[in-house]
């Protein structure tokens, strides 16, 4: 294989990095869509993750391709998060087992032979993730789908493509090289983006719209929109941002008052709701689901 870009360039070090996995990795992986041969995450980019990933006590973390258990003992041992792993390796889910149970973590954290295309991650609000690249792209449908609003993904050497990271952090840990051959690390956050396409009544203090309006947000992966219809007159919200469980929109010139309103607020299950600032003063927010967004 020739490596394109300078010696010691990110394009040639990531190449050098995918390159281990490619050669260690059985013929059956490709067959059989196994997640990657197991190479253990070397303890301080175990660290490096679950910092990243902000855990803490409140946490459940998902461990998919979990191995010896390291990510979710740790974050148990560490942080007092509850952890959960799978593995299609049944002597590795044994080893997490033992090691949560040395570790004195049994009680927070489980670990079971299962295939991580079915299973669960609706109540993960952490998913790490060190699995072949083509795997972790296959899996942002079901992340995105299934969890939570504000849930935290870390991947450890390969992007959620075409999914953009909302951080990436670059190390070199001597420890890896022996593993895969170099140092070089990237790690990538992912934060779940509320899931908020549809059609919303949206309720604004009376001072700047006395009817409800409706507001029609359409979503994917990569960006979101919306438009907001003020009595007889739709436009399209000039920005509209949605990052993790956070909204943030800045709405046209359809609404009394020369300075467009600025509305910033959180996703609480089936309802937005928030304060906002306009020339008229402030106040408060909120928005129902009423329809899913026409097609």
């Amino acid at each position: 294989m020739t490596l394109s870009g300078a010696p010691g360039s990110p394009t040639r070090r990531r190449l050098l990095a995918a390159l281990p996995f490619a050669m260690l990795a059985p013929a059956s992986a490709f067959g059989q869509r196994e997640a990657a041969p197991y190479v253990p995450t070397p303890w301080p980019i175990v660290d490096a993750m679950l910092e990243l990933a902000q855990v803490g006590r409140d946490d459940l973390l998902v461990d998919l391709g979990c191995g010896d258990g390291r990510l979710a003992v740790t974050a148990a041992k560490r942080f007092g998060a509850r952890g959960y792993g799978v593995d299609i390796n049944p002597e590795l889910v044994s080893l997490a087992n033992r090691n949560a149970t040395e570790a004195g973590v049994a009680d927070k954290v489980r670990f079971e032979q299962r295939d991580l295309f079915h299973t669960d991650l609706r109540e993960a609000t952490v998913l790490t993730l060190y699995l072949l690249p083509q795997i972790v792209v296959d899996l942002v449908p079901r992340i995105l789908a299934q969890m939570p609003a504000g849930a935290r993904v870390v991947s450890h050497d390969y992007g959620l493509s075409p999914w953009p990271p909302d951080r990436s952090i670059e190390l070199d840990v001597p420890e890896k090289k022996a593993i895969t051959g170099t140092p070089y690390t990237v790690l990538y956050l992912y934060l779940v983006p509320a899931r908020l396409a549809g059609v919303w009544r949206l309720d604004l203090p009376a001072f700047l719209a006395p009817q409800p309006a409706r507001l029609v947000i359409t979503q994917d992966m990569l960006k979101s929109a919306a438009t907001v219809t003020i009595g007889s007159r739709t436009a399209e919200v000039e920005e509209f941002v949605v990052h993790g469980d956070k909204v943030q929109m800045l709405l046209p010139p359809l609404v009394r008052g020369a300075m467009r309103p600025l509305l910033k607020g959180r996703a609480r299950g089936g309802s937005l709701e928030g304060t906002l600032e306009s020339a008229q003063g402030r106040g408060t927010w909120r928005a129902s689901r009423i329809g899913s967004a026409p097609r």
